[in-house]
């Protein structure tokens, strides 16, 4: 805001009418005042004054704010500045001009200024005196700045695009798919709109005072006043050296090139000011020219500005993203500009099966026992008496070497694509590894819809449950987008079956039954046993005595009859025995009846010729000659056609079979002889013609062969006994 000067009303009239008659050719701008004294810009009420003394041309800088340049005859001079001068005050004579430049404004030139007019003087050329010194007088004012940016909107139509390829994946389980998606945009035609300037209002006290600012104002020459925002409530003071800054923004009607002013009022010593910017659209700011893509899978795929695209790729892995991903790219201006593009991940597995049949080895151990009812007999001649004899066998199993074994199928039915298979194990829990093997050698790749098959065994060490697992690793392939697949990691599929050894009631045992045959000494073959019928008891009746009708024929005097029960396994051989003895003794007078013939006689007389039958045959049960003879694996029959050569099985065996055939066809038998016969019999259900091959010479169960040969031998030939019959 500008100050008026106020002047001594008399004085200055009276000088300022003085100077305007007698003014010269060279006026100033503006007339000057003629102030009595010698005033200074401060009494004056100017803010500050600059103070040429004495007035010498030139120029002269006014501190930081600029320079004034003077130039001068002695009398008049002209002066410029680069500082706005609010007035000069001319010093010269008793008294001073004041040349005042408000109203309308500060000036920055003026020319033919000089001191006042002596009103004494009336010389036509001597009409100043000379100048004194020279005054500029300042206000203190705000400084105002402004910008003003202009901006234009171009909207333009794009289109947006989406693919992806492949767009479909076919994997298996821990393989992955890489897919390449691209994004197009397509730049349109352009629409402009929303024409509009903005900017700052800057205002600095750079003054020594504080500035109190009653308004700021913004005025475009068209469009009219605009609304600034100063963050503060006016009137507001600012401290010297203090600076506010405004904002102002407006639309605009068009995009016509105008002016902007932002005018600052103050009240107080320092004066406002005012700042102009012109609104020119030549280098307006383009608004919202480009475009954002953001995509649903990608996030941010940038901005914009012209046709372009985008490609980006994106790993799918089985099964983790087993399904349809669908994905869209939008443009955030716009979301009704929108594209998607979807990618369909199938996973497949590989399915293993395998079956376990297990197997063991059972080990019968069997057990016979031989029994009767008597031990000790007394019986007169011709008195017959029942032995009850019992023979009884029974089981136990041990079981061995357990193996299970069976087929394993790897299976990549209904898969569209082939699966390599690296390896196949099997392992029985809890870490037993079975021996595999595979129709195809491995690595093998098992066609799309295709099966591989193994089998396999394996030993355990006991009949526990387990469970047995076969396990195929597949290998994994990481594709890329034209397909190309790279090994990977690599995935197992497994299957498994139970691991059952069924020990209650085995069908799985080798052998299935280890069934014996059971015989008797005196009646053969009671008959067979099998494990599922043990225990079994074989009961039967003997009768005592010496009589032609006993079953056992005892004679007069001490008797020992032992009777031997035996067994042997059909499958293994295995043999065991049990042995009862009977003692008797007969009280009668010895008489010897019957007659003995030698081993030669008996075996031509049988009912293979070529001698007549000898009807003492068919006494031997249970089929005369024609019954197994003990564990030999021959008849009787047999046994006798066989040449010894040297065994002593054989050698006793023939001596044996003659005294039997004697004893039954009612030769008496001597106390000895009976004896001798009953060892026979002990060592014939003990050995086999085989076990008695092997014994060396001087082994003592051959020698004792050979000496109940011999004891035998002297009675079928009559040495003792009832005397040799005469054939």
């Amino acid at each position: 805001m500008k100050r008026m000067v106020r002047f001594p009303v008399g004085l200055s009239l009276a000088l300022a009418a003085i100077a305007l008659a007698i003014l010269p050719a060279a006026a100033s701008h503006v007339a000057p005042i003629l102030v009595e004294g010698n005033p200074s810009c401060t009494d004056l009420e100017y803010g500050f004054g600059f103070k040429i003394d004495p007035p010498n041309p030139g120029t002269y800088s006014i501190g930081s704010l600029g320079t004034v340049t003077f130039t001068s005859d002695g009398t008049y001079f002209d002066w410029t500045s680069t500082v706005g001068v609010d007035a000069v005050i001319v010093k010269g004579g008793p008294n001073s001009n004041v040349y005042v430049y408000d109203p309308p404004a500060e000036a920055f030139f003026d020319t033919g200024l000089h001191s006042p007019i002596n009103p004494n003087d009336r010389r036509p050329f001597e009409l100043t005196p000379e100048l004194s010194h020279i005054e500029f007088c300042f206000d203190y004012n705000l400084d105002v700045s402004k910008t003003a940016e202009t901006s234009v909107r171009n909207t333009y139509f794009w289109t947006i695009q989406k693919s992806v390829s492949p767009d479909t994946w076919n994997l298996f389980a821990g393989d992955s798919g890489t897919s390449e998606y691209t994004v197009e945009v397509t730049k349109g035609d352009v629409d402009e709109t929303d024409w509009a300037v903005s900017g700052t209002i800057t205002i600095e006290n750079n003054t020594p005072l504080d500035a109190t600012i009653e308004s700021v104002t913004d005025l475009l020459s068209i469009d009219g006043p605009v609304t600034v925002d100063c963050g503060v409530g006016f009137p507001y003071v600012l401290a010297s050296g203090g600076s506010l800054e405004c904002t102002y923004h407006a639309n605009l009607s068009d995009a016509l090139d105008q002016t902007n002013t932002a005018t600052v009022l103050t009240s107080g010593s320092v004066d406002g000011g005012s700042a102009t910017a012109a609104v020119d659209f030549g280098g307006a700011t383009v608004v919202d020219e480009g475009i954002n893509v953001d995509d649903s899978l990608a996030g941010s795929l940038g901005t914009f500005t012209d046709t372009g695209s985008v490609t980006y790729p994106r790993t799918f892995t089985c099964n983790a993203d087993a399904g349809t991903h669908q994905n869209i790219a939008t443009i955030i201006e716009n979301d009704l500009w929108s594209a998607s593009a979807s990618v369909t991940v199938n996973c497949y597995d590989l399915n293993v099966t395998k079956t376990a049949f297990t197997s063991f080895t059972r080990n019968w151990g069997w057990s016979i026992d031989k029994s009767a009812d008597q031990t000790d007999l007394t019986l007169s001649e011709g008195q017959q008496f029942p032995v009850n004899y019992s023979v009884t066998v029974d089981v136990t199993a041990t079981d061995s070497e357990y193996s299970v074994e069976g087929d394993i199928w790897v299976s990549n039915a209904g898969n569209p694509i082939p699966a390599e298979i690296l390896s196949v194990a099997d392992l029985v829990s809890p870490n037993i590894s079975a021996d595999v093997e595979c129709d195809q050698p491995l690595p093998y790749t098992i066609p799309a819809g295709g099966t591989l098959h193994c089998d396999y065994e394996v030993e355990v060490p006991d009949g526990s449950e387990r469970t047995n697992t076969a396990t195929a690793p597949l290998q994994n392939h990481d594709y890329d987008s034209s397909g190309t697949g790279t090994p990977g990691a690599t995935t197992d599929f497994s299957g498994s079956a139970p691991v059952t050894f069924n020990l209650s009631s085995p069908d799985d045992v080798f052998p299935v039954s280890e069934c014996i045959d059971v015989y008797d000494s005196h009646f053969g073959l009671l008959g067979t046993v099998c494990p599922e019928s043990a225990p079994h008891t074989f009961s039967y009746t003997l009768s005592f005595g010496a009589h032609p009708d006993a079953g056992v024929k005892l004679i007069c005097g001490d008797n020992s009859h032992v009777n031997t029960a035996t067994f042997v396994g059909q499958d293994s051989g295995a043999t065991g025995s049990d042995s009862w003895t009977v003692n008797a003794n007969v009280a009668c007078e010895q008489v010897s009846e019957g007659c003995s013939l030698t081993p030669g006689y008996w075996k031509t007389h049988s009912s293979y010729g070529p001698a007549p039958y000898d009807d003492a045959w068919a006494l031997l049960l249970p089929n005369g000659e024609d019954t197994f003879f003990f564990f030999s694996g021959q008849t009787y029959y047999q046994v006798l056609w066989t040449e010894p050569e040297g065994n002593a099985y054989y050698i006793l065996a023939h001596a044996y079979i003659a005294a039997q055939l004697n004893m039954l066809d009612g030769a008496s038998v001597p106390p000895d002889v009976l004896a001798a016969f009953d060892q026979a019999t002990a060592l014939f259900t003990a050995s086999t013609p085989a076990e008695a091959a092997l014994m060396p010479s001087d082994d003592p169960t051959r020698q004792l062969f050979i000496t109940l040969a011999g004891i035998l031998d002297d009675y079928n030939n009559g040495l003792t006994g009832p005397g040799h019959c005469s054939e």
